[in-house]
């Protein structure tokens, strides 16, 4: 079975758009990625030409050393006859380039290769005699080099071209079609399947502070996708999820459970990692993670604060400097939802690619995404507009192959400063990215899921196919395992409306499910894999769309709502009001109890008609507030209707 497309007999023809073909490209990269490419090669041409002056005038054999090793590292050793240390550089260039991306160590690379070269001038190292074939062998090597690349590069590009002309092709045959506009929000109950996953995520995220049990927390590294950041953030998204697809009308635990994870993410030890990454890569001292280049950070943060206040309406993190992030006793950056807007506004504005980096020089567009709807859910809480400009330069920088390729592929990371782009290819950045893409670009997002089940999931559905990174799993660096993969196609189908493909990923896991009391995860497989997994579960077709661009309706945002139950005692299986109703489906979590719920925004003095409790009305305080007691044994509905005037 192919992967589940959207025919326009499937909708009204008058609520779907075309699936929109790959772009043509007639150059290997975009314009912005060609300056910056020119540019590149301009500099490592004067490199290049001062080692060929130096090797070719002969001035000494220190000269010719260090000329040599400018034009290859470990050239200079080649010369001066030590093959080890020659074999030492060119290991070692490679290792630090590595580094680089991993870490963001933009200097390491050029000091590499720069230090190998004055090693070799200073005569460390060096034979009895000097070696003339490298005269000539070294700059034959750095040409083989180049010829080499440009045809790597030449043949990639005709490759991908012709992929995406095959693609193209099949998009007009089969005339996929996307959604104009997100469908109306609905609610469905929460199976007893959805509320064991449920209690996993809030198990994470009703600890104490200073508790990080069930976390993948390994100090101090924090630097790449398995930094405990990446897993606070999806608590509290799914937990927000949760909300919208489920329970509108509750905020309880479910809200505790985000303020919780944005009080994490406030730890000196969460964010602190960004002091080395901004000294060593942008050779600036601001630990402040939030101005400078650090999308990974503040678009992360921001999409967690803005999905809190949609689903509670709270407005606590507008408050000025309420979010403060403690260097130590003397030093703390203070911000808030309106200053790391403010932040990401500034970035975005001098994003030379349309987008900004994560670590020092890589730019990633899975990471922007977060950024970007950041802005689009600031813009719909504010009435601003700071997110229009910023999606229009990302579309350009997808249309225009700065970030995508002739495949249609998304480019995974590209550099900066440089302009060439990370080598990594595969279903794990696509997945990451496409599922946040769908509030952005959605005719983008469509199609690059579109290709992904070209791509991945195989022509008999059998699961992801196997390429170059996607045996992986980022969330604890596990090796051999495409568990991560898996989990987060699952969101993806079931954001872009594949339920088949959505159930065969989680199914194709199922073997692998454990439970403690109550809570399901999935055992090998990261904490972060299992929160894909979570979100997956309280997903739907356009749904984290629909929440980013629209929000949630009026009733449910006037409407009462159980503001307060016992967890785990009291697991909310659905909850949803009309603006003057509030309905309610609960379940026991820790067996038969007799407790009471908090409800909220009521009509203050009103008297209201119950069912389901063990009274049958009750009439609001002054502040619209009320206390219900219940008898909780097996699945409850729980009514609560204003009576009548």
């Amino acid at each position: 079975m192919a992967s589940h497309v959207i025919n326009s007999s499937d909708r009204d023809t008058a609520d779907v758009a075309p699936v929109p073909p790959i772009p043509v490209f007639d150059r290997v990269h975009g314009p912005v990625t060609r300056f910056l490419l020119r540019r590149t090669l301009l500099y490592l041409a004067a490199f290049w030409v001062v080692g060929l002056a130096l090797a070719a005038l002969d001035l000494s054999d220190g000269l010719t050393a260090f000329g040599l090793g400018l034009l290859v590292p470990g050239g200079g050793f080649l010369y001066t006859g030590n093959i080890i240390l020659a074999g030492i550089a060119l290991v070692a260039f490679p290792l630090a380039l590595g580094i680089w991306w991993l870490i963001g160590i933009v200097p390491l690379t050029p000091a590499v290769w720069l230090g190998a070269a004055i090693l070799a001038g200073a005569g460390v190292g060096g034979a009895t005699e000097t070696q003339d074939w490298a005269r000539w062998g070294v700059p034959v090597i750095l040409v083989a080099a180049i010829v080499l690349t440009v045809a790597y590069l030449q043949v990639r590009f005709r490759i991908q071209s012709a992929r995406g002309r095959r693609f193209n092709a099949q998009i007009a045959a089969e005339q996929p079609v996307l959604p104009v506009a997100a469908p109306a929000p609905t609610v469905r109950e929460a199976s007893e399947e959805d509320l064991k996953t449920l209690r996993y995520v809030m198990d994470l995220g009703l600890q104490p502070a200073d508790s990080w049990d069930g976390f993948f927390f390994v100090r101090p590294e924090q630097f790449r996708e398995g930094a405990v950041r990446y897993q606070l953030n999806f608590v509290s998204y799914t937990a927000a999820m949760y909300q919208y697809t489920c329970a509108p009308a509750f905020t309880g635990y479910a809200a505790e459970a985000q303020r919780n994870m944005i009080d994490k993410m406030l730890q000196k030890p969460v964010w602190s990692y960004w002091s080395l990454e901004n000294l060593w890569g942008n050779l600036r001292w601001n630990p402040d993670p939030i101005i400078d280049d650090n999308v990974m950070y503040s678009g992360y943060l921001g999409l967690m604060l803005g999905m809190y206040e949609t689903m509670t309406g709270d407005r606590r993190y507008h408050e000025p400097g309420c979010l403060e992030l403690r260097w130590n006793d003397s030093t703390v950056y203070r911000h808030d939802a309106d200053t790391i807007t403010a932040a990401l506004v500034d970035n975005f504005s001098r994003a030379r690619l349309g987008q900004f980096p994560c670590e020092p020089n890589w730019i990633y567009p899975m990471c922007n995404t977060f950024g970007i709807n950041s802005l689009l859910v600031y813009d719909r809480l504010e009435g601003t507009n700071h997110a229009e400009p910023v999606v229009a330069q990302v579309r350009e920088s997808y249309d225009n192959g700065d970030f995508c390729e002739p495949d249609g592929r998304l480019t995974s990371a590209r550099s900066e400063y440089f302009g060439f782009r990370h080598p990594m290819v595969g279903n794990l950045g696509d997945a990451i990215t496409t599922y946040f893409l769908n509030p952005i670009v959605p005719e983008i997002g469509r199609r690059t899921w579109w290709l992904m089940g070209k791509n991945h999931l195989g022509a008999e559905g059998k699961g992801p196919k196997h390429r170059s990174w996607n045996r992986t799993d980022p969330g604890n660096y596990g090796i051999n395992t495409d568990r991560f993969v898996r989990a987060s196609l699952a969101a993806n189908a079931r954001e872009y409306g594949d339920e088949f493909h959505a159930q065969q990923m989680e199914q194709s896991l199922a073997h692998r499910i454990v439970e403690k009391d109550g809570a399901r995860r999935y055992k090998r497989l990261s904490v972060w894999g299992n929160l894909w997994l979570a979100l997956a579960r309280f997903s739907r077709e356009d749904g984290f769309r629909g929440f980013v661009q629209d929000g949630i309706p009026d009733a449910w945002r006037r409407g009462p709502v159980l503001a307060d139950a016992a967890y785990p005692d009291v697991l909310v299986a659905k909850a949803v009001s009309d603006g003057t109703r509030l309905d309610l489906v609960l379940r026991p979590g820790n067996g038969p109890v007799r407790t009471t719920l908090a409800i909220e925004r009521l009509t203050p003095g009103h008297a209201y008609t119950v069912t389901g409790a063990l009274s049958t009305e009750l009439t609001a305080d002054a502040e619209g507030r009320a206390l219900v007691e219940i008898a909780l044994n097996e699945r409850l509905e729980l009514s609560i209707t204003r009576a009548a005037d």
